[in-house]
């Protein structure tokens, strides 16, 4: 980011706005503990709070834990934003900065791994099998669902993939998924094993109705 850029961002709101994680980032390092360095890493930490907390929520499933959560994750991200070295995007490693945070925590309360994670599912713009679920179920029965048949891998790797939109590369990179196709063999599982278990729902109501 050259020096007109910057000036024209630092008297104009509206410009820093669109500013990129890259350039913030950019800016940060220029004058870390400087005035525009500091406003830098605050836009940038700024715009993903919201996120952030969505993420704790869909772990922890409790409002006001989830805020001290993501509080607690954006004071550790900038405390270590020297270690960030730019070799994945900046919403993904503040992504695995909260997970591991909310799995710390949530050791405390919850012995088992299948009762670690709650994927809040949004259907994905394609037809798949989680627009399905999403139409046919209500939230808690999907909750449920997805609770009882899917690992904590293929929860995250949904959660990615539908949620934040993320490449299907960066999801195998950063839940380092050993398989050779990566993150796509872990969603083409998870939604198969979500078709089956809703046909396994539909069929059992029918024969109770």
């Amino acid at each position: 980011m050259n020096r007109n850029q910057t000036d024209r961002q630092r008297g104009n709101p509206a410009a820093a706005e669109q500013t990129s994680d890259e350039a913030l980032l950019a800016a940060w390092r220029q004058d870390p503990e400087g005035t525009w360095g500091q406003r830098a890493v605050s836009q940038l930490l700024g715009r993903y709070q919201d996120r952030v907390y969505a993420w704790c929520w869909r772990h922890v499933r409790n409002r006001e834990l989830a805020l001290d959560l993501a509080q607690e994750v954006l004071v550790s991200a900038y405390r270590n934003l020297g270690s960030f070295g730019e070799r994945a995007q900046f919403g993904s490693w503040l992504f695995a900065i909260t997970r591991n945070r909310c799995l710390s925590e949530l050791r405390k309360f919850r012995p088992t791994p299948e009762d670690e994670e709650i994927l809040q599912l949004v259907a994905d713009d394609k037809p798949t099998p989680d627009r399905d679920l999403e139409e046919r179920l209500d939230e808690d029965a999907l909750h449920e669902l997805i609770k009882g048949h899917l690992t904590q891998q293929e929860q995250d790797a949904l959660w990615l993939r539908c949620i934040e939109r993320m490449p299907v590369e960066e999801i195998t990179r950063l839940l380092d998924i050993q398989e050779q196709s990566g993150a796509r063999a872990v969603l083409q599982r998870a939604r198969r094993r979500l078709r089956t278990a809703l046909d396994k729902r539909d069929t059992d109501q029918m024969e109770e109705s």
